[in-house]
């Protein structure tokens, strides 16, 4: 509803600013037949002048056209026309339809400071040497879709109050600049072919913003850029380095099936909703560093050459989903993302591996503990799910040598335990209290440690000593080959 009153406000403003504008003794007006007889052989150049009727250029223009600071009362049609001479219509209010659909400029024209009040229609045209839309207010649709920029073409500060269409448009030349746009209503880029450098740094798209099938071979920055509504970058190609970095996607931001074959940052950015990166390939070096993620990330399928993430926030509630991810290279605390990633047998397991690929043992160990842990848990009982257990009571799965310590000290206390109840060691009978549970817990740490031959245990206590000295020879060596492995990696 805000959106909706700023632009009735902005419109309301532009309309009362042209009038004001216009309606000054120091323009004048010009019937738009004079301006079509005149542009039939000659060229044309007015200043501060009202057109007063529709104005038809639909035959090829030879000569220059200048109407600058001007307002068109009427529609303006140059359907299919080419310009062979320059064309200026900077500052220029146009009331109704411009429709320039078809048309080809094979000079420079200039659109600068213009106001479009009615829909600006430049579907399949052509600009052959450079076009600037800088600072120009669309109140009504504009369409350039299938549009052909060979030379540069700059919408910087621009302003679309509705729709603006670029489907299937062709950007070649020295760049393409959209840079601190404003887009209230549909931002459509689909399929466009951005040959030379595409920028949107700063730029705010308060409806949703449809890039999917979009090819960047030069680069591309959507750096600070804002997006109120959802974000659409899937099968998106991006050849060189992309700047996603500082950017603010207030609803789900998609990148499926997306290729960056470049260098891409998205360092600093914020993810309100869900961020989609599915089958997205990571070709070169990735920066996620100080990225917030308030939804779920999905990078199920998705191969990731090198990505660092470290120092990202994730909040509690988020989940992240790495099914058959193929990484080589992820920088990420496994504390960081341990409470948040969805359990995936593949997911883990690329972890770990990528973890002892980057020499960090310890949370390559962790990681490998969790997997463990939480695939124990999805077993049903049965010999494998013991097994399982044995393992993580006994040396925390061959990572945490202190469960085997811990395992030995309780194996100790129990055996004492029953020596003491049993009066098992000879004397014993003439002791009590805490003298009698320190000579307890003395024999068995020996029948533990050592050998329990000489020791004066009466009776079948003796197959006791043994048991416990076969007990702790198993952990003795369980705790030199867990710890082994943890400190070689």
């Amino acid at each position: 509803m805000q959106v909706l009153v700023l632009m009735a406000f902005a419109g309301w403003m532009a309309l009362g600013s042209a009038s004001s504008l216009f309606e000054t003794s120091s323009y004048r007006e010009v019937s738009a037949e004079e301006v079509m007889a005149e542009a039939n052989g000659s060229s044309v150049s007015y200043d501060r002048i009202l057109i007063v009727g529709d104005l038809y250029l639909d035959a090829d223009q030879h000569a220059s056209i200048k109407i600058t600071n001007s307002g068109f009362y009427g529609n303006v049609s140059c359907k299919g026309t080419t310009f062979y001479s320059s064309v200026n219509l900077e500052n220029s209010t146009f009331y109704r339809n411009a429709i320039f659909n078809g048309s080809k400029f094979t000079v420079e024209a200039n659109f600068n400071d213009s106001r479009f009040l009615g829909d600006a229609i430049f579907n399949t045209s052509r600009f052959l040497e450079g076009v600037t839309f800088d600072f120009v207010d669309f109140y009504g649709i504009a369409d350039f879709s299938t549009a052909q920029f060979d030379a540069f073409s700059t919408f910087y500060n621009a302003t679309f109050n509705k729709d603006a269409l670029f489907s299937f448009s062709e950007f070649n030349g020295a760049y393409a600049n959209f840079e601190s746009s404003l887009f209230f209503g549909f931002a459509d880029f689909a399929g466009c072919r951005f040959n030379s450098y595409g920028t949107f740094a700063n730029s705010r798209f308060e409806d949703m913003a449809d890039f999917h099938g979009t090819r960047y071979s030069s680069g591309g920055s959507f750096s600070g850029a804002q997006f109120i509504e959802s974000a659409n970058f899937d099968r998106s190609h991006f050849i060189e380095d992309s700047f996603f970095n500082q950017i603010q996607f207030n609803d789900t931001a998609s990148f499926l099936n997306t290729k960056f074959d470049g260098p891409a940052s998205f360092s600093d950015s914020k993810f309100y909703k869900d961020a989609d990166f599915d089958k997205a390939q990571f070709l070169a070096s990735t920066d996620m560093s100080n990225v917030v993620f308030l939804g779920n990330i999905m990078m199920n399928n998705t191969k990731i050459a090198r990505m660092v993430l470290d120092g990202s926030t994730f909040m509690a509630s988020s989940n992240l989903y790495l099914a058959n991810a193929d990484i080589s290279r992820m920088m990420v605390d496994w504390g960081q993302i341990r409470n948040i990633i969805s359990f995936d047998n593949s997911a883990y397991l690329a972890l770990i591996k990528n973890y002892k690929d980057l020499g960090r043992s310890n949370d390559a160990n962790d990681c490998y503990y969790e997997y463990r842990y939480l695939n124990q848990g999805r077993k049903g009982i049965g010999f494998s799910k013991f097994l399982d257990v044995v393992a993580w009571l006994t040396c925390g799965y061959g990572v945490r040598p202190n469960y085997t310590l811990l395992c030995g000290a309780v194996v100790i206390l129990l055996f004492s335990i029953v020596y003491l109840t049993g009066r098992g060691v000879e004397g014993f009978s003439n002791i009590h209290g805490l003298e009698l549970f320190a000579g307890s817990l003395y024999y068995s740490t020996i029948a533990f440690t050592a050998n329990s031959k000489g020791l004066p245990l009466r009776g079948r206590y003796k197959y006791l000593g043994i048991a416990e000295g076969i007990v702790g020879w198993l952990l003795m060596a369980l705790f030199l080959v867990t710890l082994g492995r943890v400190i070689i990696g």
